[in-house]
C-alpha cells in the first residue's frame, strides 16, 4: 500500500506521542514516566508509584486504588490527568521476600494505571518488540523536554533484563526516566521499560568502575509480568505486538469488495474523503496532495486492517439512507466483512465508546454485564469470563471482543434484513438493568448500531421490549417475617422481649410469637425467625424478607450478626446472611404529622429520584433538613456516614421525614471502595451498594455484601439498612402502639 501510510512512516515520530509523566502528589516536580498502552491504559513502574506517593522506593506493599496526577508531553503543558492505580506488581528479587534498598536489579516492579477518560490526539498506542542484544535504543525524561534523550545501546540481554550503556556525551538515564518507553528507532517501536541505573560506590571516582550503565525490563519479560498478574486484556497485548493489526487476507474476499466500494465510492472526491476519515480512525498517515486512493488499495485495507470496514459503513450509512441500490451494495460489503478475521463487527468510534461506558459499568456492578448476557443470551454457551458472578473492568475488553464474533439471534425479521446481533442484544438489556441517562445512551447507541448493520428497527424495538421486561422482574417470593423488638427496664442486659408475626399471601398478619413471652438473647431470637420464616405457608422458593421494628434507640443493634444456627450444626447463620434482614422504626415515624403522605411519595419515587450521601463533608441535621425539603424533596435513599454521635442526629431526621431507605455503617466507614478480596477489581462501598443496581434489589445486594465482608477478618464494615416498604403494612399491634410506653422500656 502506498496511499495509506503508518504513522511511523513519517521518520521524526517516535515514543513521545506515548510519553506518560507520572507526578508527585503536589504536582511540584516529576517522579518518572510511563508509557500510553491502549483505552485508558497506562504502564509505569511500582516504584514510580512510589515516589510519587513519597513511599519508599521499592516496597512492596500495594497502596490500593490510590489516584494519581499524569501528564502527556505529547499535549498542551499544564495540563494533568487523574489514573486511579489498576494493577499492582510489586518488585521482588530472583528469590523470594521483598527487594532490598541497594540492590542493583529486581524483578517485577510494573503498574498499570488507568485514566479517568481516554486522552486526545496525538497520544496513541506504540509499537512493541522483543529486546535483544544491540539495539540502539532511546529513552526521555519522564517530562518529555526533546533535549532530554539519552542514546543508549542494549549491550546484554539475559534473564529478561537488557543492560544499557550510553556514550560519555549527551544525556545519560537519571532520575525521572525511570517507567519510560525504550524506543527503537530501526524497528520503529518499543522495546522495553527503564527500570533503574547502577552507580559507582562511594563518593571517590576509579577508573574500574561502571560508567553510564543502567537496566531496562524488555518487553517480553513486560508481557509475561502483565499475563501472569491479569493486569491488561490479552486482546490488549496481543494488538500491541502486532500493531498496526494487518491480518491475513483472503484474496478472493478482498476481489469481491472491489465492486460494492466501485458504486459507493467511484467518485474521486468522495474516496478521499471517506478513505482520510478512515486513515484517521485507524491511526495512518495519508498524502498530503488530496489524491484519493485506489479502490484496489481500499479493499486490501478493508479486508486486512482490524476494524477498517466497520469504520467506513459508519460513514457510508448516512449517504445510502434514502438509496435502495446504495444500501444494497453497503449490505453486501458488510457481508463480505463477515468472511474475514479483521473486519469485526464495531467501528473504532462504536468500540471505544462501548468499552468505556462498559468498563465504567462494571466498575460500579460487577455483576452487571454477567447478569445481562445470561439473560440476553440463555441459550448460548457463554465464555468462561462471563460464568462467574463478577467480572473486573480488565476483563471487559475481551468479553466484548467474544460478543463481537457471535451471530445474531434466531428470531425472524422482516424484509430478509441482517438479524440484530448477540453483542447489540446484550447491550439492550444492559441499558434495561442499568436505567436512567445511562441507558439512555446505551439504547441510542444501539440505534446508531442497528442502523448502521441495516438491522430494521422492529427487530431492535421486539429485543428492547425483551430487556424491558425482563429488568422489571421480581425475584421468587420467600417468607414475609415481621419482627418487634422490644426491652423493659427489669429484662437482663442483652435479653429483648419479642413479637413476630408471618404475612398470609393476602398481605394479612398472622402472629407467630407474643413479646409477653419471656425475654430472649439475641441467638434464641434469630432461631425462633428461622422457625417462622421456615415454616407455614409463608415459606417460598426466594429468600425471605424479615423486618425487624426497633425503638429510636435500638437503631444500632446488630440483629444481622445474631447467629441462628442450633447446637447441633456446622454452618453458621448470622440472620443478615440468609435473609433480607431490615430495620424499621414505626415509632419515629408517628413524630410527624405527614409522614405517612411523604414516606409514601418518597417510596413511590424510589427508582427515580437522586440518591443523598451525608458524607464527613455534609453539614449538620439543619443543612440535612434543608435538602430532604427541598432538591431533595422525593428522595428516597440516604447514606449516612460517620460516628455513633453524628448517625444519632442524622438517622431520626431521616426516619421522621419518611425517607423509606437509609444505610450506614455501624463502624463508622466511609463507604469507600476498597479492592476486593477476591482479585475482581474494587469491591463497591457501602454507597455504591445504594445508588448503583435497581433499588428493590438492594437487600439482596446488602445480602451479598455482608457474607463477603463477614468471611474476610480484614473488612471492618458492618452495614445496617432501614428499608420502610410503603406497601409492607405494618400489624395492627404495632400501627396503634403508644410511644408513651417508651418510659416503661428501655433498649
Amino acid at each position: 500500500m502506498t496511499w495509506f501510510m503508518a504513522a511511523g512512516d513519517a521518520g521524526a515520530t517516535d515514543a513521545r506521542a506515548a510519553l506518560v509523566q507520572v507526578l508527585v502528589r503536589d504536582q511540584a516536580r516529576t517522579a518518572g514516566a510511563g508509557v500510553y498502552l491502549a483505552g485508558r491504559s497506562l504502564l509505569t513502574c511500582a516504584h514510580v508509584v512510589n515516589a510519587a506517593l513519597g513511599l519508599r522506593m521499592l516496597s512492596p506493599r500495594d497502596p490500593g486504588g490510590v489516584v494519581l496526577e499524569v501528564a502527556f508531553p505529547a499535549l498542551s503543558a499544564g495540563r494533568t490527568w487523574r489514573a486511579r492505580l489498576a494493577a499492582w506488581i510489586p518488585p521482588r528479587p530472583h528469590g523470594q521476600g521483598p527487594e532490598g534498598a541497594g540492590s542493583l536489579k529486581w524483578e517485577g516492579d510494573l503498574a498499570v494505571l488507568e485514566l479517568e477518560e481516554e486522552p486526545p490526539s496525538p497520544v496513541g498506542p506504540v509499537r512493541w518488540v522483543e529486546m535483544t542484544s544491540g539495539q540502539e535504543v532511546r529513552a526521555w525524561y519522564g517530562g518529555g523536554q526533546p533535549f532530554s534523550y539519552a542514546d543508549v545501546r542494549v549491550a546484554a540481554y539475559e534473564d529478561g533484563i537488557g543492560y544499557l550503556d550510553g556514550q560519555l556525551s549527551g544525556a545519560a538515564i537519571d532520575d525521572g526516566y525511570s517507567g519510560g518507553p525504550l524506543w527503537s528507532t530501526a524497528e520503529g517501536a518499543v522495546v522495553g521499560l527503564v527500570m533503574g541505573r547502577i552507580v559507582a560506590p562511594g563518593p571517590a571516582f576509579a577508573a574500574q568502575h561502571t560508567v553510564r550503565r543502567s537496566w531496562g525490563l524488555g518487553w517480553q519479560s513486560v508481557i509475561t509480568e502483565l499475563r501472569r498478574a491479569g493486569a491488561v486484556p490479552d486482546e490488549h497485548l496481543r494488538a500491541l505486538w502486532a500493531r498496526p493489526s494487518v491480518l491475513g487476507v483472503d484474496e478472493s474476499v478482498r476481489d469481491m469488495m472491489v465492486g460494492p466500494l466501485h458504486t459507493l465510492l467511484g467518485d474521486p472526491k468522495e474516496r478521499a474523503a471517506h478513505a482520510g476519515a478512515l486513515a484517521a480512525q485507524l491511526g495512518l498517515r495519508v498524502p498530503e496532495n488530496r489524491s484519493a486512493p485506489a479502490v484496489e488499495e481500499l479493499a486490501q485495507l478493508l479486508a486486512a486492517t482490524e476494524r477498517a470496514l466497520p469504520t467506513l459503513t459508519e460513514s457510508l450509512a448516512p449517504k445510502v439512507a434514502y438509496d435502495a441500490r446504495g444500501r444494497a451494495e453497503l449490505d453486501r460489503l458488510l457481508a463480505l466483512g463477515r468472511l474475514t478475521e479483521a473486519a469485526r463487527l464495531l467501528s473504532v468510534a462504536e468500540h471505544r465508546v462501548l468499552l468505556g461506558k462498559t468498563e465504567h459499568l462494571v466498575r460500579l456492578d460487577p455483576g452487571l454485564l454477567p447478569r445481562a448476557a445470561h439473560a440476553a443470551l440463555p441459550y448460548l454457551d457463554l465464555p468462561q469470563s462471563l460464568q462467574a458472578a463478577r467480572l473486573a473492568p480488565s476483563a471487559v475488553p475481551g468479553v466484548l471482543r467474544e460478543l463481537e464474533s457471535w451471530h445474531g439471534d434466531g428470531s425472524p425479521v422482516p424484509e430478509e434484513t441482517p438479524r440484530l446481533p448477540a453483542l447489540l442484544r446484550v447491550v439492550e438489556y444492559l441499558a434495561a438493568e442499568t436505567g436512567g441517562m445511562a441507558c439512555a445512551a446505551l439504547q441510542e447507541w444501539s440505534r446508531r448500531v442497528a442502523a448502521r448493520l441495516g438491522v430494521h428497527p422492529s427487530a431492535l424495538h421486539e429485543r428492547r421490549a425483551d430487556a424491558e421486561r425482563w429488568s422489571r422482574r421480581t425475584a421468587p417470593p420467600g417468607a414475609r417475617i415481621l419482627v418487634e423488638l422490644d426491652r423493659y427496664a427489669k429484662d437482663p442486659a442483652d435479653h429483648y422481649r419479642c413479637s413476630v408475626w408471618r404475612l398470609r399471601p393476602d398481605g394479612t398478619a398472622a402472629r407467630a410469637v407474643t413479646s409477653s413471652e419471656r425475654p430472649r438473647t439475641g441467638p434464641e431470637i434469630a432461631r425462633l425467625i428461622r422457625e417462622v420464616a421456615g415454616g407455614g405457608d409463608a415459606s417460598g422458593d426466594g429468600v425471605a424478607l424479615v423486618a425487624v421494628s426497633v425503638p429510636p434507640d435500638a437503631l444500632e443493634l446488630a440483629v444481622d450478626e445474631w447467629d441462628g444456627a442450633g447446637p447441633d450444626e456446622v454452618i453458621p447463620a448470622p440472620l443478615g446472611e440468609d435473609f433480607h434482614l431490615v430495620l424499621r422504626c414505626p415509632r419515629l415515624r408517628m413524630r410527624s404529622r405527614t409522614a405517612v403522605s411523604d414516606l409514601k411519595r418518597r417510596w413511590k419515587a424510589r427508582a427515580h429520584s437522586p440518591p443523598l450521601l451525608a458524607d464527613r463533608s455534609f453539614g449538620g441535621r439543619a443543612a440535612l433538613i434543608g435538602l430532604l425539603k427541598t432538591t431533595h424533596r422525593d428522595s428516597a435513599r440516604v447514606f449516612v456516614e460517620g460516628d455513633a454521635e453524628r448517625r444519632g442526629e442524622l438517622l431520626p431526621v431521616c426516619l421522621v421525614m419518611g425517607v423509606p431507605i437509609v444505610l450506614w455503617d455501624r463502624e463508622g466507614g466511609t463507604g469507600l471502595a476498597v479492592r476486593g478480596h477476591d482479585g475482581v477489581g474494587e469491591e463497591p462501598g457501602l454507597d455504591a451498594l445504594l445508588t448503583h443496581g435497581p433499588v428493590d434489589q438492594l437487600p439482596e445486594r446488602l445480602r451479598h455484601f455482608r457474607v463477603r465482608v463477614h468471611a474476610d477478618d480484614t473488612r471492618p464494615e458492618r452495614p445496617a439498612l432501614v428499608w420502610e416498604n410503603a406497601e409492607l403494612p405494618l400489624p395492627d399491634e404495632l400501627q396503634l402502639a403508644d410511644p408513651a410506653e417508651e418510659t416503661e422500656r428501655q433498649t
